[in-house]
Parts: structure tokens; sequence; C-alpha cells
């Protein structure tokens, strides 16, 4: 009786190199398979870490306590000089000088500490006026200046304020209009021709300092004559940037003040860490 031949074997040289192929790549497939599926649960249990699917975080970075905030690179001088360069309605001016307030009055008697302005306006007319008043409250009455601006950044009522701190505006209207004769500021505003870039008025009361410092925008922090990027608008931050500029640090540099920012803008509500890259700025 004839046998019958094997199936590899009734197949002719060309179909046998064919299912042969096949075979062979099923065979490399299904090991390469293999090897990477151990390979997939070496890695994701690797120090004991679950492979199952974890939640993604959604916890709002900007509730997070902001870190410590300490400058690269501080002058340091017996009795630092300490000027904040802001405009009167920049939302981010506005959140910075409300961290700017408890670390200037902790140490006011120790470092010399004061508000400049930016010289170009980004906010009407309204803003060359209030940099004006608040310029001839802080030459003229620099006692009530800290309770007026607290009063002002958090809403922006200037007459409440001015009565808030025991101003009048009748008593600021002689420096006001010697300070708008004598930079022609208000002249400026109507002409346009004289604008910062066709778009901006200037505003030169400070614009030495400006232009000696490099100010750009608002806000902008100059300790000891050179700025200082990088920290945080909480009141601690700004605290630690101006102790980091004395040779010796006074006592008052112990003190903790608040390490959670202000919003932008007017107001007081809270909203956790702040961004110190953010200004009003013409780039």
């Amino acid at each position: 009786m004839e046998q019958k031949k094997s199936f590899f074997a009734s197949l002719d040289s060309k179909s046998a190199l064919l299912v042969g192929l096949v075979a062979g790549i099923l065979v490399i497939c299904t090991i390469g398979f293999v090897v990477m599926l151990g390979l997939y649960f070496k890695v994701n249990n690797k120090s004991g870490l679950s492979t199952s699917v974890s939640p993604v975080a959604t916890a709002d970075p900007e509730a997070q306590p902001p870190q410590p905030s300490a400058p690269v690179s501080v002058t340091k001088s017996d009795r630092p000089k300490v000027e904040l360069f802001v405009m009167a309605y920049c939302p981010f001016g506005l959140q910075m000088e409300k961290a700017y307030l408890p670390a200037w009055n902790l140490l006011k008697n120790k470092a010399d500490i004061d508000i400049k302005f930016v010289s170009y306006a980004m906010h009407g007319l309204k803003e060359i006026e209030e940099n004006t008043r608040q310029y001839c409250i802080e030459q003229n009455q620099p006692a009530k200046y800290q309770a007026y601006l607290t009063c002002f950044t958090g809403k922006d009522d200037y007459k409440a304020c001015l009565s808030q701190a025991g101003l009048s505006e009748g008593s600021l209207s002689s420096c006001v209009n010697a300070i708008n004769a004598k930079y022609k500021t208000l002249d400026k505003y109507n002409d346009q021709t004289t604008w910062l870039s066709g778009r901006y008025p200037v505003y030169p009361i400070n614009e030495d300092l400006n232009i000696k410092y490099g100010v750009q925008g608002s806000p902008t922090l100059v300790i000891n004559g050179a700025q200082v990027d990088g920290v945080n608008r909480t009141a601690d931050a700004v605290k630690q940037a101006i102790c980091a500029a004395f040779n010796n640090p006074p006592a008052e540099c112990g003190t903790t003040l608040a390490s959670a920012a202000y919003g932008a803008g007017f107001g007081y509500d809270a909203t956790g860490n702040a961004s110190a890259g953010a200004a009003c700025a013409t780039n």
C-alpha cells in the first residue's frame, strides 16, 4: 500500500518555501510580542509601581503655596535703597504694590523704600492723573502715603482713599498743578506725536531713573541701583529680597510675612502663587 505523503512533502518547492516563510514570520512576531509584554510589566512594576492606570492630578497650580524667593544677585549696603517702578493702573503693578506695602512698613526705618513711576502710561488719562497725585502725596506727606496706597490698591476710589488717609484733594492741587506745568504731562498726553511708539503717552517725572536702571515696564523692582528679577509678588518674598541687600540684616528680617499672593488688579483677594514675569510693558 502506498503511504500518504506528509503535508510539506506534497507541496511543490515554491509552495513549500512560501509556507515556511509565513510560519517563520508568525514565530518571530509571537516571540517579539512575548518579549515586549515582559518588558512592559518589568518597567511598570519597577520600584513597586502598580500597572494599573492612576488618575491625573487635577490640583490648580495657582492654589499651591509659593516657594520662597531669593534674588540671584543683589548689591549689598548698610542701608539699602529700594525703588518699585509702577503704573498706577497696571494690574500687575497693583499686585506687586500689595506685596510691597507690608515689607515697606516692616523695614521703613532700616532701608530707604519708595514708589517710582514708569516713564510712559498704558491706561489712559486717569493713570497720568493718579501717578501725579501719588507722586505729590509721597513728596509732601510721606507719612500718609502708605495709608493712601493701601486703600487705593484695595479699591479704585481715590476720593475715598484721600479721606481715609486724612488728605484733601485741595491740599494736593498746588503740587499737581506745579508738576503738570514743569513736566507738561497733560500737554504731552494731548499731543499724540509725543507718545511712545505713537501708542502710549509719556510720563517723564522719573524718566531719568527709568533710563538709568533700564526700566521697561510695571512692576520693576530696583534695589541699590540694580534691577532685581525673579521675586514672587508676595509680602515675604519682597521682604526676603530687601533683606538680602543688607550687609547686616536687621532683626526685622526674621519676621515672616504673608506668603500668599493677592490677585492682579484692585482688591485683596488671595489667589495663591504669582508669577514675577507678567508686566505692563510695550514688549
